[in-house]
């Protein structure tokens, strides 16, 4: 127990980070400078590009870094101090357009430093169908407590939470801190033996990408899944801005979500203990991707609405969370039964690479997208298009979802089958 929780903890100043730069650090972007919407989004699309090239880097690394010099420690170790550095740094942002890529891009360079070996280490710790729905709900959930510290905390001690520079500065300071003790805890998690053992050569790395496998199909899901999630996310302020007129209820709403989010894991994994994992992360696409419709119906007058939305897609995105990253540890375990290769950095280093994606689609491609067609006039600070927002909102990301659903189709890996498996690894 002792270890889950050590482990989890380390989501927490990460998650903090992460919101801040996906919600605020884009926007705090375009109104401290005189870049545009379109030009903020193509730096962090262009930026999370430069980094996909150095998550199978370290994901490969990782997994042959040897025992005694850390394995997965030393890269958290080491990473941190430069990932808080830059965090710092982009609290001055420049108009110099390649200053700011430059910047972005080692940010999320040195945060791939963390997170790659740090969800691989989970996979690695303790080996089993429901251990790994423990490590991965134990990371959620800090996360979501990261998350929820992030928008809660700033309503606590600052006196203008709608001030998006104060809350920038604020999460980037707190997050900084609990970053120290978070590797104070690192230290004492310990490495599993045989977590490097036959680890696969650069040319092997890529036999993970099999026609028709478990999973292409869990990466594509989680992709375009992801996409749906980050969508809203990003076009957050704007929608509560906009939409909603109520620019004030953009903490206590996400606050929401996310608490919502939290409270399900458990649920989440419980009734993954019962049924299949992707059976429960199907449902819950679906039921999101049904409530996300609708959004198409909230205005200023319905803001009851939108909370109980809210409410259950938040609730849904707790499977979102915990269910597809412990169904990928569990593929870990199954590649190395097929192949012989233990290889948890190269599987979580595509893995973040999705991710990235997923963030860089939903900044690179909605911000030109609210330039073209969402912005009436010349301004960011003229009236948004309505309707164009709410389709960007609601609509599109239930379709991705239900596409999600469907591409998940006959994937089936039970407990059974998994112990099966772990029991011959342990032979």
């Amino acid at each position: 127990m002792f270890n889950i929780l050590r482990y989890g903890f380390f989501a927490f100043p990460a998650a903090i980070s992460l919101l801040t730069m996906q919600v605020y650090m884009p926007t705090f972007i375009a109104q401290k400078t005189t870049l545009s919407f379109t030009a903020v989004g193509v730096i962090f699309f262009l930026a999370r590009l430069v980094d996909t090239g150095t998550d199978p880097l370290i994901g490969y690394f990782s997994d042959r870094t040897p025992q005694w010099f850390g394995r997965r420690r030393i890269w958290l170790i080491v990473g941190t101090p430069f990932f808080v550095m830059v965090f710092f740094a982009l609290l001055q942002p420049t108009d110099h357009v390649f200053t700011l890529l430059v910047q972005t891009s080692l940010w999320y360079a040195f945060g791939t430093c963390l997170l790659v070996p740090y969800y691989a280490w989970g996979a690695e710790i303790e080996a089993g169908y429901v251990a790994h729905n423990h490590f991965t709900a134990s990371r959620v959930t800090f996360g979501l407590l990261g998350t929820l510290a992030a928008l809660v905390l700033p309503f606590v001690f600052l006196n203008d939470t709608t001030d998006n520079a104060a809350v920038l500065n604020f999460n980037v300071v707190m997050a900084s801190v609990v970053f120290l003790v978070a590797l104070v805890l690192i230290l004492f998690l310990p490495d599993p033996k045989n977590a490097s053992k036959n680890a696969a050569t650069i040319k092997e790395t890529f036999s993970v990408f099999k026609k028709g496998s478990r999973f292409n199909k869990l990466i594509l899901s989680q992709l375009l899944n992801g996409t749906a999630n980050a969508l809203p996310a990003t076009l957050f302020i704007l929608f509560a801005t906009h939409i909603l007129k109520r620019p004030d209820l953009v903490g206590p709403i996400l606050v929401l979500y996310f608490l919502f989010a939290g409270l399900s894991v458990a649920f989440w994994v419980k009734a993954a203990d019962r049924w299949s994992k992707e059976k429960c992360w199907r449902v819950a696409m679906v039921i999101a991707s049904v409530i996300f419709f609708g959004t198409l119906f909230v205005d200023e007058r319905t803001l009851t609405l939108f909370v109980a939305i809210t409410i259950i897609t938040g609730f849904m995105a707790g499977a979102d969370l915990c269910l597809p990253a412990s169904m990928l540890a569990d593929l870990i375990d199954v590649d190395e039964y097929n192949s012989g290769h233990r290889r948890p950095g190269v599987y979580f280093a595509i893995w973040g690479t999705v991710s990235k994606f997923t963030l860089a689609i939903s900044i690179g491609v909605v911000f030109p997208m609210l330039d073209l067609g969402a912005i009436v006039g010349s301004s960011t600070q003229e009236a948004i298009n309505e309707q164009w927002l709410m389709v960007m909102y609601g609509v599109v990301p239930a379709l991705l979802k239900l596409i999600a659903v469907y591409i998940l189709r006959n994937y089936y890996l039970s407990k059974e089958d998994h112990a099966a498996i772990v029991a011959q690894l342990g032979t």
